[in-house]
Parts: C-alpha cells; sequence; structure tokens
C-alpha cells in the first residue's frame, strides 16, 4: 500500500520532485535543507537592508519582533498560496489521469455535487482507519484525528488570523488568543509523537516499516510546535533577543515543511486519500445510474 502510494503522488506531481523524494531520502532531506537555508538568508538580508539594523544588534540587543509583524504577514501568506498553487496543479493532473479518460469522461456535474459530501466526511472523519476492529487502530485514528485537527486549527490561525497572533502585546492567560494557540500545538505535539514512539516501538503490524521517510513528516510538526512554543514562552519572559532567534529557528523548520513537505512529501496523501474516495463515489453513483436506466429501457 505505502508504494503503491508513493507510486501514485510521482504520478500526480507534474514537477517529478514527489519522485526523487519517493526514491531518495538525500533528495527530501536535501530540498528541505535548501529552503531552509534560503529562509535564513532571507531573515539575515531583511534584518541587513530593508530594516536596517546593525550586525551588533544580532549579538547583545534585547530586541522585539515588532519590525516583523507587518511583513511576515504577506510573506505567510505568499508560503501558503505557493504550497496551495502546487497541491491544486497535483490535483488537476490527478482528476485528468483518473476522471477525464475512457468512460469517466462524461459523468454528469451532477454526480460529483451529489458525492461532494463524501469527501467532506472522509476529510473530517478518517473513518476508514475505523474499519480495522483492532484495538490499536482505534487508538491510531484517534491519535490521527488529533494531529489532523492540530494542522488544521493552526493553518487557520495562521492564514486568517496571523495578524491577531503575531503580535508583541501580552495577553492574559484567559484570552482565547492563548488558548487557540496552546490546544492547536498541543495536539500537533500529542499527534507527532505518538507516530514516532509508535513507530519507534513498532507496535502493531502498521510500524513494522519503519524508515526516514516516516519520521520526516512527525519530526517537523513536532519540531515546528516546539519552536513556536518556546518563541512564545521567552516572549512572555521578556527575552525579546532569544525569542528572535527561536523564531528565525520557527521559520527555518516551518517554511520548508509548508513548501516541500506538504505538496511533494509524505504528507500530500492526506488529500490524495480522500479525492480517491470521493472520485470513487462518484463512479459509483454513475455507473448505478447508467445500470438503472438500462433497465428501464430494457
Amino acid at each position: 500500500m505505502k508504494t503503491l502510494r508513493r507510486y501514485l503522488m510521482a504520478q500526480y506531481d507534474w514537477t517529478g520532485l514527489s519522485r526523487r523524494i519517493c526514491r531518495s531520502p538525500g533528495w527530501e532531506i536535501g530540498a528541505l535543507s535548501f529552503v531552509a537555508a534560503l529562509v535564513l538568508a532571507l531573515i539575515v538580508l531583511y534584518h541587513l537592508y530593508i530594516v536596517h539594523l546593525d550586525i551588533a544588534f544580532f549579538r547583545s540587543t534585547s530586541m522585539g519582533l515588532e519590525h516583523m509583524f507587518g511583513r511576515i504577514s504577506y510573506f505567510t501568506v505568499a508560503v501558503f498560496l505557493i504550497s496551495a498553487g502546487f497541491i491544486a496543479s497535483h490535483v488537476a493532473r490527478m482528476i485528468s489521469l483518473t476522471m477525464r479518460h475512457g468512460p469517466n469522461a462524461a459523468i454528469p456535474l451532477k454526480f460529483y455535487l451529489a458525492e461532494a459530501k463524501t469527501m467532506f466526511l472522509q476529510t473530517v472523519t478518517q473513518k476508514q482507519i475505523l474499519k480495522c476492529p483492532a484495538t490499536i487502530h482505534r487508538r491510531r485514528w484517534m491519535m490521527h484525528w488529533f494531529l489532523a485537527f492540530g494542522c488544521s486549527l493552526m493553518f487557520v490561525i495562521k492564514f486568517f488570523f496571523l495578524r491577531w497572533f503575531q503580535t508583541d502585546k501580552i495577553f492574559p492567560v484567559y484570552n482565547p488568543q492563548r488558548w487557540l494557540g496552546y490546544m492547536a500545538a498541543a495536539f500537533l505535539v500529542l499527534g507527532s509523537l505518538d507516530i514516532l514512539i509508535g513507530r519507534a516501538r513498532k507496535h502493531g503490524p502498521v510500524y513494522k516499516e519503519f524508515g526516514l521517510r516516516d519520521a520526516v513528516l512527525p519530526v517537523l510538526l513536532l519540531l515546528t510546535a516546539l519552536s513556536g512554543m518556546a518563541v512564545h514562552v521567552l516572549r512572555y519572559a521578556g527575552l525579546g533577543l532569544g525569542a528572535h532567534y527561536c523564531y528565525a529557528v520557527h521559520l527555518m523548520i516551518a517554511v520548508p515543511m509548508l513548501l516541500v513537505e506538504v505538496p511533494f512529501g509524505g504528507s500530500s496523501h492526506m488529500l490524495y486519500r480522500p479525492l480517491a474516495l470521493y472520485f470513487a463515489a462518484v463512479k459509483e453513483r454513475a455507473l448505478g445510474a447508467e445500470m438503472t436506466l438500462e433497465e428501464k429501457t430494457a
């Protein structure tokens, strides 16, 4: 199943990067490292030539993050849009390969609309995991759902409410701004740790095959959450310079994950899987309607 999933990922990606990443862990680590180095270069150039900070500020000056909050919003949106653009192009190719050839090319739009609920339910519930009655799979479903919910919540926060969260303002502990961030971070940490611990201990057949590729996404999610939490703690502790450096590390982890791992790595199956089930349901409904029509005209 894992081999088939990687093969299909490579087919849907027109750039060829998924194919290289699936074949070689070195390509995956190299691509992530390249984007991380690019982010670091952009951070340094921004501070030196846009903000015009002297190099001495990076050594001893306790500075806040307010000089980044304006432009970082546009940078964050750009990163999300670039990743979304690649994903959309891969989905378009998936549709072309699976639903635009042979008898599937003539399926009316009404069947796609009628089965839209299938994709929504599969995306939200991920109930396919529950088809296995084993207890380990029910626990795995719960942790997988927590991780997916944490990722979705963090996306909503970063894309739609970034200016509310990216601020030097100190909010009281009961403010929803803090608790939403805590909830997203907790789900990311809990879900990623469960995957890594389960695979390290090889609990159940699903965790017997453990390799570098399987660890990349949960490690990136865990490091993203932990580095973001560290920025939060340092900022509330009044350690501005430490928060500044930690924020740079946070960007060097999160941006490569969004630009490389999400559209080209193993995490793209989170989108392809509900889409595949959706397309299968559309085909089944169209076939059922065709058989009914044949019976009526017979």
